[in-house]
C-alpha cells in the first residue's frame, strides 16, 4: 500500500472512530427502535474498522517480508515484534479481531461493551500505523 492510499483509508477509518464514539455518547438518547438501528451502524463501522486494522497491518507484513502471521490476531504480535506497534496494544487487538466473526451476530449490550473495550486500542494502532506510513514516505 502506497503511502497516499493509506491517507486516504486513514481518513475514512479516523471518520468512521469519530462517529461511533459520536452516536455511543448519544445512544440513550434514542428510542429502544432506533437504538437497534443505529447499533446495526455502529456493528458495520466496527466490522470495517478491525478488518482494515488487518489489512493495512498485512500489507506491511507483505512489504517487509516478515513473519507470516498464523491468524488475524497474530498480525498484531507480528507487527509488534517489529515494533511497528507497541506491545502493549496486542490484548485489545486480539480481542477485537477475534470477535470479527461474531460482531454481526452481537446483541447490542455485547457490542457496545467490545467497541468500548476495544476504541483505544485501534486508535492507537490506527496512529501506528500513521507513524509507519510518515516515516516510509520520507525514506527512514
Amino acid at each position: 500500500m502506497d503511502t497516499g492510499r493509506f491517507r486516504e483509508v486513514y481518513e475514512t477509518m479516523r471518520n468512521n472512530i469519530e462517529e461511533i464514539k459520536t452516536v455511543m455518547e448519544k445512544l440513550s438518547r434514542y428510542s429502544p427502535e432506533d437504538q437497534l438501528k443505529l447499533c446495526e451502524k455502529i456493528k458495520y463501522l466496527f466490522y470495517g474498522l478491525a478488518k482494515n486494522l488487518v489489512d493495512i497491518g498485512n500489507k506491511i507484513i507483505v512489504e517487509n517480508d516478515y513473519r507470516e502471521p498464523l491468524n488475524n490476531a497474530d498480525v498484531f504480535i507480528s507487527l509488534a515484534e517489529h515494533d511497528i506497534i507497541n506491545h502493549n496494544l496486542i490484548p485489545g487487538l486480539k480481542k477485537t479481531v477475534l470477535a470479527i466473526p461474531k460482531v454481526m451476530q452481537s446483541n447490542k449490550d455485547e457490542i457496545l461493551a467490545l467497541i468500548k473495550d476495544s476504541m483505544e486500542s485501534i486508535c492507537k494502532c490506527l496512529d501506528s500505523f500513521a507513524v509507519y506510513y510518515d516515516l516510509k514516505d520520507k525514506g527512514v
